[in-house]
């Protein structure tokens, strides 16, 4: 059985008295074929219960890490139904990065009032490559 295509890593971050450094992603992470560079961007939730995404790509590999807040990520491989729900917390240094690759669907929902993303693709995006796929 095909094995679900994603990664959870924790994040380092560095605190002074002026507050923190979260480093997110670092080239020594990406192996030699996600190395051209995509794109970075942010995701927000305005209140508790959005969800975003309900999606998957063929082609995207993406990172998401919470910045800001509390949000529950599930993810299912389109092709093998195979599923996994994973909370997300920036509460005390509970910095957690997760990675999903092609046919990886993933929908997230606020679990807070404010919710905010850091994210990153290897490509910049493309309608063409993002497909709805209802998991929340």
């Amino acid at each position: 059985m095909k094995k679900l295509n994603f990664k959870v890593t924790k994040f380092k971050s560095f605190s002074d008295k002026r507050g923190k450094l979260i480093v997110f992603l670092k080239e020594s992470e990406l192996h030699n074929a996600k190395k051209k560079f995509g794109q970075i961007y942010f995701v927000t939730f305005s209140k508790k219960g959005v969800v975003r995404g309900n999606h998957y790509h063929k082609k995207w590999h993406e990172w998401f890490g919470i910045v800001e807040g509390k949000v529950k990520v599930v993810i299912e491989d389109v092709r093998t139904k195979k599923r996994k729900q994973i909370t997300l917390s920036a509460e005390k240094d509970k910095y957690v990065r997760i990675e999903t690759g092609p046919y990886i669907a993933h929908a997230i929902k606020s679990l807070t009032n404010k919710a905010v993303l850091l994210s990153y693709a290897d490509t910049s995006w493309n309608k063409n490559d993002t497909h709805h796929y209802q998991l929340l």
